[in-house]
């Protein structure tokens, strides 16, 4: 009799005359597992140590063909640009004429996000720009005037259709007062909405009782810190200042260090707690605008202006008014003349991307006459009275292009191969024994053709003329 031992219960008593035997498992439980060869594909196991790629079939990309082709760089494809370049020195003689911005000048605009995503400027090597009537009268009349008056005196609004060529003119301002001016601090803002459109954090300050952006704060000040950094290293600051950043105490002198090294070492501008550094900031470019002209630009500023109510919300969950952002309420005192500037101005244009229904910068400006049963989302009577104190401000209505002046874009779009001009085949051209061959197509008649078809689709609207020439030909 074979019994397997183990653990035996109290009281058992083995039978007389049995043979008691002893079996072992632990060599079957403990033995090592012998692996089995499969017939056919056998599948690896992920190794963390082995570079995981993935094979991406050529020419596929996530992104729409719209923002492809502004964001695959096709403009290192193009061929090199043989036009002058946008200068205060050149622009009273380059009347309709396509131009091209300077290194500097396009090194700024590039750090300032200056440039809309769909402006099409991925057709040239570099972006090119007509320089039409509006262009000049804007220089003469606003651009000359930035050392001579201050920012409160020298306020001005673009308005136009869309496609008029509003942010192209903000985007030739800058460079034609940055070529004009040896020294210029340049404080553009290309998007005011992300203001209010709930995208940042923010915080209440009870000192300034007012809600601060660090994380919108902290961007924007990068972009002017890199873009006026040759100015801002030879402004000595008018204060001292203390303050610490990461955990070290730093104390700038006035006299010694530069709005530079406040920009460079204080970052407080991002912190996520109330602070004061804007607001320093601000103090220092007010003092020194005695001596250098300040140009500041906001383009869609009606994105605040006509959406005064943001999509924050106070504790109490009750919507928070853009005047009671520090950011917000900055650009508002600069749009009404509230803070101003001893030398410089400030340039403002519209968009009808946002908040078509609503009238505050229209009657503002004049263009709409105020109606006192207006809805408080349509109409904000507070905003209308700030930018209507101080003077107001002047209206600048962006005129289309003329005949000339479409001609001359048109001509430049040929030449560059942009627009091909090519004989159209007829019923009458491919009937048997015609004599017409390509000797008869007249390529400049067939031209001149062109320029009056899209001129008169286009009315002469850069964004359209643009559209029908090029995009959809």
């Amino acid at each position: 009799m074979l019994r397997v031992c183990g653990r035996v219960s109290r009281g058992a008593i083995p039978l007389r005359g049995s043979r008691i035997q002893c079996l072992s498992t632990s060599s079957v439980l403990f033995a090592t597992k012998i692996p089995v060869q499969k017939q056919g594909k056998t599948r690896s196991s992920f190794s963390p140590t082995k570079q995981q790629t993935k094979v991406k079939k050529g020419g596929m990309t996530h992104l729409t063909f719209k923002d492809a082709v502004t964001e695959m760089g096709f403009e290192k494809l193009a061929g090199e640009l043989t036009v002058e370049a946008l200068s205060a020195s050149n622009v009273s003689n380059l009347g309709s004429s396509v131009v091209k911005y300077s290194p500097e000048s396009l090194s700024k605009l590039n750090m300032l996000k200056a440039f809309k995503p769909y402006q099409h400027h991925e057709l040239f090597q570099s972006p090119i720009t007509l320089v039409s009537q509006n262009t000049t009268k804007l220089y003469n009349d606003f651009i000359q005037n930035l050392n001579e008056k201050s920012s409160g005196q020298n306020r001005w609004c673009l308005t136009g259709e869309k496609g008029s060529g509003k942010s192209t003119l903000l985007s030739q301002s800058i460079a034609l007062a940055s070529s004009k001016y040896d020294d210029l601090i340049v404080l553009h803002l290309d998007r005011p909405e992300n203001i209010v459109n709930g995208t940042s954090d923010y915080i209440f300050n009870q000192k300034l009782n007012k809600y601060q952006q660090p994380m919108f704060t902290k961007r924007w000040i990068w972009k002017l810190k890199n873009a006026n950094e040759a100015i801002f290293k030879k402004l000595k600051l008018s204060k001292d200042i203390q303050f610490q950043t990461k955990r070290v105490d730093h104390s700038l002198k006035k006299g010694e260090n530069t709005v530079y090294d406040l920009l460079q070492m204080n970052h407080d501008f991002g912190k996520f707690a109330p602070t004061t550094a804007f607001q320093f900031l601000v103090e220092e470019l007010v003092h020194h605008s005695a001596t250098v002209p300040v140009l500041v630009s906001l383009d869609n500023v009606n994105g605040i202006i006509n959406t005064p109510i943001t999509k924050y919300k106070t504790p109490e969950f009750e919507p928070i008014h853009v005047s009671d952002f520090e950011m917000g309420d900055f650009f508002l005192k600069l749009a009404s003349g509230e803070l101003s500037f001893a030398k410089g101005g400030v340039l403002m244009s519209d968009t009808s991307d946002f908040a078509k229904h609503s009238k505050t910068l229209a009657v503002a400006l004049g263009t709409e006459q105020y109606d006192p049963y207006s809805k408080k989302e349509f109409f904000d009577l507070g905003i209308a009275n700030r930018l209507l104190s101080n003077g107001g401000i002047t209206r600048f209505a962006v005129e289309n292009l003329s005949k000339e002046e479409s001609t001359s874009l048109l001509k430049f779009y040929k030449d560059n191969e942009i627009l091909q001009v090519r004989q159209y085949p007829t019923k009458e051209t491919l009937k048997e024994g015609n004599p017409q061959t390509k000797d008869d197509f007249d390529a400049e008649a067939q031209f001149e053709k062109l320029v009056n078809n899209h001129f008169t689709v286009s009315a002469g609207n850069p964004g359209y003329l643009l559209k029908t020439a090029v995009l959809n030909y």
